[in-house]
């Protein structure tokens, strides 16, 4: 085999690999931002992640490139800012989703009813969850190399329909006649 393209291969797969590693790190500590032992209150509210559609989209950044004065470096910059503004909204979701589901599970570990089934949704909420966080950061990544299509609607929306299933199983049961 051509050394050269063996070399290719080898610096090629050590930056997917360290890619990998960083990306994994990140969710790592986005998961270590909850203490289980706080007893706070579970408030979650979509209209605070609505900025995170708006954070990444060109518009602005076409606007800003438009301006006199406009240099390749502060479009850079420009963006790096708001990739690091875009993961503290991903580190409070991340929060908020934790909270909720320590919740759900509290709940379920409550309940008197047999509530297998219960276990089975909040695993796979989990499981979507955090799948959809390292879709984000993949998508993240390739953001920086000029591939620009980063959207956590669906992960928002997956936190909100999880809050309002936890909303429903915990309100009160109606009074027998």
């Amino acid at each position: 085999m051509n050394p050269i393209a063996v070399a290719t291969l080898a610096a090629g797969g050590s930056a997917l690999l360290f890619a990998a590693v960083l990306i994994v790190v990140r969710l790592l500590a986005y998961r270590t931002l909850v203490d289980p032992t706080q007893n706070e209150p579970t408030g979650f509210s979509l209209a605070r992640y609505e900025p995170m559609a708006r954070l990444l989209g060109e518009e602005d950044f076409l606007f800003l490139a438009s301006q006199p004065g406009y240099r390749p470096e502060i479009g850079a910059k420009w963006r790096r800012e708001r990739r690091r503004i875009f993961r503290l909204y991903l580190a409070e979701l991340a929060y908020d989703f934790q909270r909720l589901h320590r919740d759900a599970r509290a709940m379920v570990a409550d309940s008197r009813e047999e509530s297998s089934e219960l276990v089975g949704v909040l695993m796979r909420q989990q499981v979507t969850f955090w799948r959809g966080m390292l879709g984000i950061e993949l998508r993240l990544w390739l953001d920086r190399a000029g591939i620009r299509k980063v959207d956590a609607r669906r992960l928002v929306e997956s936190i909100e329909a999880m809050r309002l299933d936890l909303a429903r199983f915990h309100a009160p049961l109606p009074a027998e006649s």
